[in-house]
This record gives C-alpha cells, structure tokens and sequence, in this order.
C-alpha cells in the first residue's frame, strides 16, 4: 500500500478493497502518525469519501477509513441503494479488521445514506466491528422514510433518487434548471424522473410504484432485525428531522430485543434541536435555541474514541437518554422511553376551533373544509429532511420551525386553539391525534400539525403526522378504500417531541389535507396514485361531539 506522509497522518489515496463479485470499492486510509495497530472508524458513503477526513481520530490514535459505495464516485459497479451495503460493509469491515495497522476493533458512524450502512451491516455481527453511531435515518423505510403512513415522500426521494444518485457523481446541481415548484405538481409521478431529464431511473420507479407494504419494502426493514444487533449502538436525531420517531422507535426496540443486558445497557440516544444533521448554528427556521444548543455537537467522536478505547458507555453519558427540551432550551438526561412520568393527557377539539381538556357534553356541529389537489397547502418548514443539499428545492421547502400564519389563513386549513396558558406546560414524547372524520372522496389524506403560538401570534410548528386515509386500519396490511361520507375513526401519529409551551402561549392543532410537495397530493380517486393523472376535490367534514369525540394526545411532564 504506496503511504504519503501528511501533516497528521499517513495518507493512503485509492486503496481498492475488493468484494466477494469482484467489484473494487475506493477507499482512503488515514493512519496516526504512532505506530499501531490501531482501532478504526470506517465511513462508507454515497456522497464522495474525500471530503469525510476528521483529524480527531488520527490525533486520537484511531485510524479512518473512507470508502465509496458500490457505483458511487470512483467505486466500480453498479449503485441500486441499500441492496448492496450488508454484504459490501462486511466484506470491507473484514478487509480492515485483518490489516497489519488495525487491532481488531472498527466503529462507524455518518448521517443519513451513511447510517444506513452501518444499520444494514450491523445485524451480520462482523467480528471486528465493535460499536456504531447511526445518525438521521429511519430503521422502517415504508414507515417513515420514502413514504410515511401511505403518503409518498414526493421532494425528498424525487431529489435525492433522480439528481443525487441517478448517476456515478451527484449532479442535484441541476435541479435549479427546472421550475421545480412547478415540476412538481406535473402528473405522473412514475414518470417524473424521465421528465425531469434524469433518464430511467430503475429505483425511483421502483419506490414510486410500490406504494404499498410488502416484500420490496420488507427487505429494507430493520425492526424485525434488532435481536442480532450485538454491539453498543448511540442513535442521533433532530426533532425536526424526518427520523426523530424512528431512532425513538429503534433505542425502544434494541433494548428491548437484547438480551446480552451488558450490551443493552450501552446503548445510547441523543435528540437534538436539528434537522437532517447536527446544527453548527443556535438557529433553525426562526427559533434561535440558545448556547445550550452549541452542546453535544462532538458526541460521535466522544462516543467512538470511549467504546473503541474499551472504556464503558457511561464515561460518554450517564444516562442512556439525552433529549433538548425546546421551548426552555436545555439538555436534560432521562433513564427511559416513554418517561415513566408522563401524563397522558386528551385535548378535545370544540366548538369554536376550541382545544379543551373537557370533551364535549352536547351535540357540536361540525367543521367542514373543502380539499382541491389542484391547490396544495404548502410546506412550511416542519420534521423533514430537505437540505442546502437539494438545491432548488430547498429554496421553497425548508425543516425547521416557521411561522405557520399565513397557512392558517387558508379556507383548507382548520385550527383550534387552546386558553392562554397560566402556566408553562412540557410535551415530551409521541403525540397523536384521534379524528372522527369523514370525506366525500374514496381515498384522501389528513395532515395534522402541533404548534406553539406566542403572545406575539406566532404560531410555531413543533411536529406535525400525515396519514393517507387507505391505510387506517394498519399501514403493514391491504389498503381499504372509504365509503364516502362515512364516519371513521383515523389515528395519525404525529411523531415525537420535546416541547415547553411556555406561560401565556397557547397550544395549537392544525388540521388540513396536504403539505406540498414534501408529500405527494392524494388525488382523492383511489385509483393508483403512481400512474393517476385525474383529480377531483374533497368535502372533508371534522366531528367533535360526545358520540365522536375528536381528541389530541399529548404526553404532558409534570413539573
């Protein structure tokens, strides 16, 4: 291997690893300058591995191993994403683990497409790899990743399957060159892709066509999978990323699922006030969170130098839980989720666009909106992972915390409001709303939207669900079309949070039936919503009344 001597490091530029087919994977090598052998850090990305150099690990005595995916930037063959990252990471983890500079022990960590080489390689219990830190990325794909509750994932996995991966080197670049506000909204969306000028794109139609659970989406799921996960794994989100939930979802299910209680008591998850990656800034959207913010952005290498080093998981964090509580704007430890404090608490929708802790007692009329797909409810910030990254859409769909008041003012958009709190009131953990609804149409969508409206009117998202109507009963099951003008229950989960709604503010629910183009518009047909290009409007019709009882769940702290 020819070694250039670099100011902190030894520099090893285009190492070919090879795989079990044949296939050379570009790797970079960086070596401390001490004699070894040393643990290591493998990076395996989608996004170019020159770029991903990180001098702690050298100056920390660890090495770093930067690779290419398959068919990504200079690694040979062909890129099909996720399908080839379990048997491309084990292979490269062995190639490591037996080199003359590696002691046996390899962590990884990275974000997004990053962390799933690490989730998905995780479960072949390669000897040599030790510990991870998946940061930003869903264990579920079907669940809440390309679709979320039925709904398709319509930005994010245009922009990311079409312009950033269609081809060896992302070219997102080009995005700008469409009106991609106006692209969007173009029919069908299985043909969006050739369109757009990125060509066939196999996986985008892939994902677009399989809009249902099955095999396809099976084999990318992770939550029947973590009793093999034998290593001590740290899960990093943001409370306004696309994944909070699920990297909930996942600590929950990795405890549970372990039964080496050594192991379990390791595992670690930190929820921060960001987006898809850790903020180097105190502000997102139009909330500055404060110097407390500036916390915890160097946990990864904290976290890989203890558990690499042998030390235990508790020299990295005491407790197993760090969450920042918004609102008050601090870290705070917790032992468990949900918090076993929790009180569980209904907020009823009313009369009046009323949220009331006391369920109606009389008949309550109704609240009725009509829903035209021709003319979507924007995206306004919110929990998603639309980047800088995504230029061109960025520009129009930004995650964070924004002014929802010119939303509110829309005739599709219902909101109730609770009383000026007399006192500051702590949501923390999965909030859900129960609806009692009906629509005119066979199949629609329901949008619903927590916020946090200030003295100064401000009404603040904080986390929002959407649930396309099809799959109430059970979004792993066969989808069931409505009777239109029928009455169901609907649950949609609004993901989790962790909130202070501060004395004199008010809690706010919005109810509406998009949020455009972060998910893709039902039609309202029920027809197949990869392959329709017709659309009719919706009478969506909102009950709250002893017989349907219309309620939000939050999960209120006690103080």
């Amino acid at each position: 291997m020819k070694m250039a001597k670099g100011k902190d490091c030894f520099f090893a530029h285009k190492v070919w690893v090879t795989m079990r087919d044949g296939i050379k994977l570009a790797t970079t090598v960086y070596l401390p300058l001490k004699g070894g052998p040393h643990p290591a850090v493998l990076v395996r990305t989608a996004y170019n591995r020159i770029g991903f150099y990180d001098p702690f690990f050298v100056k920390n005595n660890i090495a770093l191993v930067t690779q290419d995916c398959r068919g990504r930037y200079e690694s040979g063959g062909n890129f099909y994403p996720f399908v080839n990252e379990p048997d491309d990471g084990f292979d490269t983890l062995q190639w490591i683990g037996k080199q003359p500079w590696c002691n046996g022990k390899i962590g990884m960590f990275g974000d997004s497409y990053l962390a799933a080489t690490q989730l998905l390689v995780a479960p072949l219990q390669n000897k040599f790899l030790k510990v991870i830190n998946p940061r930003f990325m869903a264990a579920d794909c079907w669940k809440h990743a390309y679709y979320c509750d039925g709904a398709f994932s319509l930005a994010l996995s245009w922009s990311w399957l079409c312009f950033e991966t269609a081809t060896k080197i992302s070219h997102a670049v080009a995005m700008p060159l469409l009106d991609v506000k106006q692209f969007l909204k173009s029919l069908p969306i299985i043909n969006m892709d050739e369109r757009s000028g990125a060509g066939v794109v196999p996986y985008f139609r892939d994902y677009v066509s399989h809009c249902k659970f099955g095999k396809f989406w099976h084999l990318l799921r992770l939550s029947d999978k973590y009793d093999y996960f034998k290593i001590p794994v740290l899960l990093t989100a943001g409370w306004y990323d696309n994944y909070a939930a699920e990297a909930v979802n996942m600590f929950t299910g990795l405890q549970k699922a372990n039964t080496n209680e050594s192991i379990k008591k390791q595992h670690r998850l930190i929820i921060g006030p960001w987006t898809h990656g850790i903020n180097y800034s105190t502000t997102l959207g139009e909330l500055d969170f404060g110097p407390e913010a500036e916390k915890e952005r160097d946990s990864t290498q904290r976290w890989l130098n203890c558990i690499l080093k042998n030390k235990p998981a508790t020299d990295f964090q005491k407790a197993p839980i760090r969450i920042f509580v918004m609102g008050k704007n601090y870290w705070r430890d917790e032992q468990e989720w949900p918090l076993k404090r929790t009180c569980y608490t209904y907020f009823y929708l009313r009369t009046g666009r009323r949220l009331d802790a006391k369920p109606p007692a009389t008949e309550e009329s109704p609240d009725c909106y009509v829903y035209d797909p021709e003319n979507p409810v924007p995206t306004c910030g919110g929990n998603h992972s639309v980047g800088p990254y995504n230029p061109g859409l960025y520009d129009f769909v930004k995650p964070g915390p924004y002014d929802q008041h010119s939303i509110e003012q829309r005739n599709d958009v219902l909101i109730y409001t609770s009383r000026i709190l007399a006192r500051d009131i702590e949501i923390t953990g999965h909030v859900k709303l129960f609806l009692y609804a009906s629509s005119s149409a066979k199949d629609t969508d329901f949008v619903a939207r927590l916020t946090d409206v200030y003295p100064d009117r401000r009404s603040i998202n904080i986390t929002e669900g959407i649930l396309r109507v099809r799959f109430r009963k059970n979004i792993w099951g066969k989808p069931e079309l409505l009777v239109p003008d029928k009455i169901y229950l609907f649950e949609i989960d609004m993901q989790v949070t962790s909130n202070v709604f501060m004395a004199g503010h008010k809690i706010r629910l919005q109810i509406t039936s998009s949020n455009f183009p972060l998910w893709d518009r039902n039609l309202n047909t029920g027809n197949n919503p990869a392959t329709d290009t017709r659309y009719i409007k919706a009478r969506q019709t909102i009950f709250h009344s002893p017989k349907y009882p219309s309620a939000l769940l939050l999960p209120i702290i006690p103080y």
